[in-house]
């Protein structure tokens, strides 16, 4: 029974090209990358107190600010545009761009040494975790620059060995670590680097062994000139997701923060689906507009959004579950905040899908645009409400900015249709209802979190339902991947 059927998979694999061989193995290593790093949460979170928990998330958060300001974000922003515009010297051009990365870091360090006082003052984390920060922000923007070669080449089979060795070996470190030290957070900080430091030494040193090329001012020129302006719109996406943790560990607590990451963690359970979800969508996306088929842009485009509401629902049905298994009990007030920060998964792959619409046509200017001012808004809902409200008025700023980020990429998406093709692309009327449905059960779930029975007889009826529309579900899934 089996054998034939692990014979088909294998000769359904051996036909497959290339491109979507790698495809499918560089998306496998983002979820097994993220897959990990969630399983291991429930073992830091029994094993760090809820403040120092805290204080590794505030560390994360000014991680993910900081691989902006100090590299530009160039592991990201036009790496494939340099990878086609310097197709002779693609070696040399990545480890120009490493070269890069390793002297804006060097730079940005001397400066956190010297202020020192100012550095812990403006994160406040202590001196070494600041300069620890920067190291580990180099060391891994190597490796990012690294992967994006290897992909850009479909060297898959090296991606997904690397994905494999973070994903093992920064766990395997950081349990006995943070076992054995006094500093828990401290030794959750070393595992990190460490292993970020060992693979960025051992990948980037052997590609510049081969290319013997640290500086070229062409190369650094390019990279410098497209990544400089794209910088607000990076900085304002780190802000919308990093903020929130930052300014509760200033203006609450440690102890708050930790709270908050566990709802943030679970809330943001799906985004591992729409990040691979997006990426499949796109091209699908871009040969119907081609196509002229705007009708199945719409239809299949409000059919996907309203699967991954089901799919936030049924979540929202097991946050208790997945909030047990996450943390201990005296993570139990993240509870609440689960079905607000999921919901907002919903508005992010929304204007994810309107964006892509934008892109076709080459109208990117909006993207910076929307994401400052969301950014801007929900630093200023953060400073207002959660001095009031404390950090539970977190997960609402950010659903209020998800959902003007939203709106505001959907209104462009359908002005730029109507000027290139006569007409919108997207059913407003049955996508904000389809919205609002979802905000408003998503809110109700957290009254029925006392009433199990109830839960369950929700998450029963969304099943069955999902069951036996199960045939119109995967007719959409292979017309995507078609």
């Amino acid at each position: 029974m089996m054998k034939p059927l692990l014979d088909k998979i294998r000769n359904r694999y051996t036909a497959l090209s290339k491109v979507k061989r790698a495809t499918l193995w560089i998306t496998l290593s983002g979820f097994v990358l993220r897959g990990i790093s969630f399983i291991t949460v429930p073992i830091f979170t029994r094993l760090l107190t809820t403040s120092e928990y805290g204080s590794f998330s505030v560390y994360q958060s000014w991680e993910s600010v900081f691989v902006y300001v100090v590299t530009l974000g160039v592991a990201y922003g036009g790496f494939n545009n340099g990878m086609v515009r310097y197709s002779e010297d693609k070696e040399g051009y990545t480890t120009s761009v490493m070269g890069l990365i390793c002297t804006m870091g060097a730079a940005w360090l001397v400066l956190a040494f010297i202020f020192q006082e100012q550095a812990s003052a403006l994160t406040g984390m202590p001196d070494a975790y600041v300069l620890f920060m920067l190291v580990e922000v180099v060391a891994s923007e190597i490796y990012d620059v690294w992967a994006c070669r290897a992909r850009y080449d479909f060297e898959y089979r090296k991606v997904v060995t690397a994905a494999i060795v973070l994903a093992v070996g920064v766990p395997a470190l950081g349990i006995p670590f943070v076992i054995l030290a006094q500093d828990k957070v401290l030794a959750r900080i070393l595992s990190f680097i460490i292993v970020y430091v060992g693979i960025a030494v051992a990948l980037g040193g052997a590609t510049l062994r081969r290319s013997k090329t640290f500086f070229k001012k062409d190369y650094w020129r390019f990279t410098l000139a497209f990544n400089i302006p794209l910088l607000p719109h990076y900085l304002s996406q780190v802000v919308l997701s990093s903020s929130d943790r930052i300014m509760i560990g200033q203006m609450c607590s440690s102890a708050d923060a930790g709270v908050y990451s566990i709802a943030y963690s679970a809330g943001m359970i799906m985004t591992v689906l729409t990040s691979s979800l997006n990426s499949t969508v796109i091209p699908w996306l871009y040969r119907k507009i081609r196509a002229g088929e705007y009708g199945r842009v719409n239809k299949v485009g409000l059919e996907i959004l309203g699967m991954l509401a089901v799919l936030i629902l049924m979540m929202d049905a097991l946050a208790p579950e997945i909030v047990a298994i996450l943390a201990p009990s005296k993570y139990g007030e993240a509870l609440g905040l689960v079905p607000v920060i999921a919901a907002s998964v919903f508005f992010m792959y929304l204007y994810s899908f309107c964006s892509n619409i934008e892109f076709f046509w080459e109208e990117t200017r909006v993207a910076t645009v929307a994401s400052v001012v969301a950014a801007v808004l929900n630093l200023a809902l953060n400073a207002l409400f959660i001095p009031i409200f404390g950090y539970r008025a977190a997960g609402y700023t950010t659903l209020s900015c998800y959902v003007v980020l939203g709106v505001t990429h959907y209104v462009f998406a359908q002005r730029v249709a109507r000027e290139k093709v006569g007409k919108g692309l997207l059913d407003g009327k049955t996508m904000w209802a389809m919205a609002a449905a979802l905000v408003v059960v998503s809110f109700a779930f957290a009254g029925l979190y006392p009433y199990p029975i109830a839960r369950y007889a929700v998450l029963g009826v969304t099943v069955a339902v999902c069951f036996f529309k199960r045939k119109a579900i995967l007719n959409r899934i292979r017309e995507v991947r078609s």
